[in-house]
């Protein structure tokens, strides 16, 4: 699982991310497909999920799942 897939994940799916940031699926979708989110989205998708109960960090956007659960 790439970071960008753990973290649209967390969210709950691509049209859950695209909600919580007021963007369209097609770009989340996009992100999912390369398998990286771009850094300048990362604080509003971390502030969007605190917002949803969901504890995201920098890590989860630059790790896969299985790393950030070492590092931590």
């Amino acid at each position: 699982m790439t970071p960008a897939e753990h973290v649209i994940d967390k969210f709950g799916g691509l049209t859950s991310l695209a909600r919580a940031l007021d963007c369209a699926v097609s770009t989340v979708q996009g992100w999912k497909e390369r398998g990286r989110i771009p850094q300048e989205h990362w604080l509003q998708i971390i502030t969007a999920g605190k917002e949803r109960g969901l504890a995201l960090e920098f890590d989860d956007f630059i790790l896969g799942p299985s790393e950030v659960e070492r590092v931590a």
